[in-house]
């Protein structure tokens, strides 16, 4: 939040009223406009925060460009810009629309029951504002549900131009890839080009989205998504979308994502038609008037699940949220700028929606101009392991690997992840980056004590030589159990990924000896992780490493599962009265699965392994497995293999 000294009273002629939200480029300000007493939402670029002169005058360039853009446009269906200008000891600022509603990012993921007619009047609204946008020469490049606002009276306003492209723009490299993955059209990926097609690709893949809560080209990873929507066709939603039949969707979606440009309909509004057409709403695009949308849980009018009707807005966020939000907005040139802003007003009073909808629109161009900047060249960051945290060039990035990073020759790069050694790499520009940066693990010496003194170490589910104090070599990359035991007693420890053993560790009471007291005798599980155990068809629950189970003597039939890490196994085991049997479990390795030239879901002895085969790895218990991938297009393909610690599996499909 900016401090309260440096909020100016007044920028030109607009009174501030509160400061929306601040960033590293730019702030967000409140104003109003005392000659007709309306409120506008006010951004002012931070030309201190640019280090270099050329730095700023391509910010201004970008700052202007995007308000020239803006001043071609009007329509309904496009939020305003008022007014550019520039205030001694501030800078310069731009006065847009302020806009009460909710993203249509927002609305999708809410759960919110909107019948499928309001759906494609929504649609059609943003249909029209693209159209008129293309038949003016501007070309948005990020068109996504996250740059649309739904107002509260059900209307659609299209914003963020901070990216968009006139025809005859020259700021923009050809090559540069613009935009958000999950949205971008074929040729935004291969080439880096747009078109007024290439929105309407975006347009395409929104609508879908929005009338099926499914995205058409799915993926757990950048490079999965990208490669489905250059590569593969659309998947048709599961259930089909009520209302319109699946043959037609399917022809109209087809068509609409071709992965030609030539190919595709002609407008929005052509595309938007003949959907309209298929739901038995004939018309043009945007020829129904809107409505307010329906509350949470609301259905449609009955029996008709194209009907619409009057309901309630939709309510303001929830309350723990109504004096802070901090938004992150997804900049679509793959730069995360953080905006953060009080909002002074209980959420009785109105809605957060508001001044979000006013950083969504500002956040736009920062990013933009912070990606220009930094070069053109997007590297996906992978490391093994996952979540790693990444410097660059001395500053901690927002996010996680893996993650994608605009790169300029020169950048130096530091990943961290607990229990590994930190890695440092330079960038070099030559495209020579790796796949996947691996970090080795610390190993470290390290004496383990038990009171009393002369106890026996299972590690991992091996037993180690020697007894305590016993000197091991400790890998901090990867979880541990420990069991000790002496005589009849025992203490089973677990360590997650960088924790090390410290200090004196007291066995307990046994519990074989209470045990021997019933007869009985005990069964104590050893490996890498808590199995479902079933003895003689009885189920006995879950059983953790080191944890024992009492039996009676006697040969017993023992079956353990855990479908986590792909495990189900079975032995008979010999019990005896008063004394302690082992169960071994395998310890746990990992399956890293790329397939070529294609990708798909990766399935683990005929059950869905949650990935990819894009290099994304699964964790399953050492031994033999089968991996099947099946692709989004209907091809498979299948590998038996011994799976011992890290096992890559290379498939063509």
């Amino acid at each position: 939040m900016i401090p309260d000294e440096r909020i100016p009273q007044a920028i030109g002629r607009y009174q501030v009223l509160k400061v929306l939200g601040a960033g590293a480029m730019g702030n967000v300000l409140l104003a109003e406009d005392p000659r007709i007493k309306r409120k506008v939402a006010i951004k002012v670029v931070r030309l201190e925060s640019l280090r270099t002169q050329k730095d700023q005058e391509e910010h201004l360039a970008r700052f202007q460009r995007e308000a020239e853009v803006s001043g071609l446009l009007n329509h309904p269906g496009i939020v305003t810009i008022y007014d550019v200008g520039e205030e001694a000891g501030i800078g310069p600022f731009m006065a847009m629309e302020y806009v009460q509603g909710q993203t249509l990012d927002a609305l999708i993921k809410s759960g919110v029951q909107v019948p499928l007619a309001q759906k494609l009047v929504l649609a059609g609204s943003i249909a029209e504002a693209l159209d008129h946008a293309h038949q003016l020469g501007v070309i948005h490049r990020d068109v996504k549900p996250g740059n649309v606002m739904v107002t509260e009276d059900g209307r659609a306003k299209l914003m963020d131009f901070g990216i968009a492209k006139r025809e005859d723009a020259g700021l923009t490299q050809t090559g540069t890839f613009l935009g958000t993955p999950s949205y971008a059209a074929p040729e935004q990926i291969r080439e880096g080009t747009v078109t007024a097609r290439s929105d309407q690709f975006s347009f395409a893949v929104m609508v879908f989205e929005l009338l099926s809560g499914k995205l058409p080209f799915p993926g757990s990873s950048i490079n999965t998504i990208l490669y489905r929507i250059v590569n593969e066709p659309p998947s048709d939603p599961v259930p089909p979308v009520e209302g319109i039949l699946p043959e037609a969707w399917h022809r109209i979606f087809l068509r609409a994502l071709d992965k030609e440009p030539e190919g595709r309909f002609e407008s929005c509004g052509a595309f938007l038609q003949e959907l309209r057409a298929a739901a038995g709403m004939p018309g043009a695009a945007g020829s129904a008037p809107p409505s307010p949308l329906p509350a949470p849980g609301s259905a449609p009018a009955d029996g008709d699940p194209s009907a619409t009707r009057a309901a309630g807005p939709i309510p303001p966020l929830s309350p723990d949220l109504s004096t802070r939000v901090t938004p992150l907005l997804k900049v679509g040139s793959g730069y995360d700028e953080t905006l953060s802003g009080e909002l002074g007003e209980p959420a009785a009073r109105r809605s957060p929606w508001p001044w979000v909808a006013a950083l969504l629109v500002a956040g736009a161009t920062t990013g933009f101009v912070l990606w220009s900047r930094r070069g053109g060249t997007l590297v996906l960051l992978k490391t093994s392991p996952d979540q790693a945290s990444v410097q660059l060039n001395g500053r901690t990035l927002d996010q996680r690997t893996p993650l994608q990073q605009a790169l300029k020759p020169g950048d130096h790069l530091r990943f961290e992840a607990r229990g590994f050694q930190p890695k440092e790499l330079d960038f070099d520009g030559t495209g020579a980056w790796p796949a996947q940066v691996a970090l080795d693990p610390v190993l470290s010496p390290v004496t383990l004590h038990t009171e009393p003194e002369g106890a026996k170490v299972v590690l991992d589910g091996k037993s180690l030589d020697g007894a305590t104090p016993l000197q091991v070599t400790w890998n901090q990359g990867q979880p541990h159990q420990l069991t000790f035991s002496l005589g009849a007693s025992t203490l089973p420890k677990d360590f997650a990924v960088g924790e090390v053993p410290a200090g004196v560790y007291t066995l307990q009471a046994p519990a074989v000896a209470a045990a021997a007291s019933s007869g009985n005798g005990t069964l104590r599980l050893a490996g890498a992780f808590p199995v479902h155990l079933r003895v003689d068809g009885e189920d006995k629950g879950e059983l953790a490493p080191g944890q024992t189970l009492e039996l009676p003597p006697g040969d017993h039939r023992v079956e353990w599962s855990n479908p986590k890490v792909f495990c189900a196994a079975g032995r008979t085991l010999s019990v005896v009265a008063g004394q302690e049997t082992r169960l071994a479990i395998p310890g746990l390795g990992s399956l890293t699965v790329n397939t070529h030239p294609g990708v798909g879901d990766v399935l683990v002895d005929g059950r869905p392994a949650g990935i990819q085969s894009d290099g994304s790895s699964v964790k399953v218990a050492e031994g033999r497995h089968t991996v099947t991938v099946r692709s989004l297009g209907g091809k498979t393909a299948t590998r038996t293999l011994e799976v011992r610690g890290d096992t890559p599996v290379d498939l063509p499909l």
